[in-house]
């Protein structure tokens, strides 16, 4: 009876576990995968190679209560965000972990099923990584992701256009606030279901793949970028990386209903969080005046929210607005780790 990752080892986790996660139906082609010295991808030659990395450490990014499984889909779905900001389609990953010898063998067994189940969601290949035993205790889970996009056909950061509408898509500062509720920091035990819609954003994250892919089809971006380190800071790298700047009107960012409630209760107090949390890994678009309809309609039929928050101007940084009237800054624009 295995009841550790230990009393399995390595090569038998890797076997049993995550071998299995990389052949599925229709996944990404590969001439070689887990079990040689590094991955053989194909690459057709009308497409460039898009990757990314992210990396969940426990005691930053997860508690040691969080369910492995979410874990899981978690670490996929950051990466795809990216993937997706790129107007990329993804198609394999490598997996690398940190594990502590004592890990029950169910918590990692529990990993390797939301990552299965996810990958069959968004057609993914597992095809190599590395595990290691974690001295300081934490779990680390490191996830590297490539995708394919049309030769110079990705969607950058810095190629936004003066005049361009700025758009967001689904709700801002819900991923903030469902950790700040499972914290203890927002207590609403009357609306418990809006808690408990708040932890599952931030649990489970949806990248919009579908939405950015159609647009990057239709050529209707000029830039993007996802959400990760929250609105107000992502919306600067965007800005400085096309070295322009913003107007952002603040009573535009799209809410869910839940976080209008507490915003309700809470007023100003939650701002912070709703635009500056990170975390949201909504898509920021930065797209031509002419192109709003085209766009409202590509979301329509992605069943995605695409919201107006600002417009891009020639004057660096972020300017403020509420109710078209200019406003003070906020103070903290987003999440750093140093």
């Amino acid at each position: 009876m295995h009841d550790t990752i230990a009393s399995l080892g390595e090569f038998g986790l890797i076997r049993e576990l995550f071998l299995p996660l990389q052949f599925g139906e229709g996944l990404g082609e590969f001439d070689c995968g887990i079990g040689d010295d590094a991955a053989v991808l194909t690459i057709p030659r009308t497409q460039q190679l898009l990757t990314t990395v992210d990396t969940l450490v426990e005691g930053i990014h997860f508690g040691s209560d969080a369910d492995p499984f979410l874990l899981g889909q978690k670490a996929l779905r950051v990466n795809l965000a990216d993937i997706a900001a790129m107007g990329g389609v993804p198609h394999w990953y490598l997996l690398s972990l940190a594990l502590p010898a004592s890990t029950p063998l169910f918590w990692a067994r529990r990993l390797a099923e939301g990552l299965a189940e996810d990958g069959q969601r968004y057609r993914l290949s597992l095809v190599g990584g590395d595990t290691v035993a974690s001295r300081s205790g934490s779990i680390t889970i490191t996830i590297t992701l490539f995708g394919l996009v049309g030769q110079q056909r990705a969607v950058l950061r810095s190629t936004a256009q003066l005049g361009d509408r700025l758009l967001v898509s689904g709700s801002i500062g819900d991923s903030a606030l469902g950790l700040a509720c499972r914290l203890g920091r927002i207590v609403s035990p009357q609306q418990q279901d809006d808690i408990d819609y708040l932890t599952r954003r931030h649990d489970l994250p949806e990248p919009r793949l579908e939405l950015a892919q159609m647009l990057q089809d239709s050529s209707l971006l000029h830039a993007a970028i996802d959400i990760s380190d929250g609105l107000i800071a992502d919306l600067g790298h965007l800005c400085n990386q096309s070295r322009l700047g913003a107007q952002l009107h603040v009573d535009h960012i799209p809410l869910s209903a839940a976080a209008k409630r507490l915003y309700e209760r809470d007023g100003s107090a939650l701002e912070p969080l709703l635009w500056s949390g990170g975390e949201d890994y909504e898509l920021l678009l930065s797209v031509s005046p002419g192109a709003l309809e085209m766009v409202g309609h590509a979301a329509q039929r992605c069943q995605v929210t695409v919201t107006d928050i600002g417009v891009v101007v020639q004057d660096p940084g972020i300017a403020y607005y509420r109710a078209g009237q200019p406003m003070a800054p906020l103070s903290h624009t987003g999440w750093t780790h140093f």
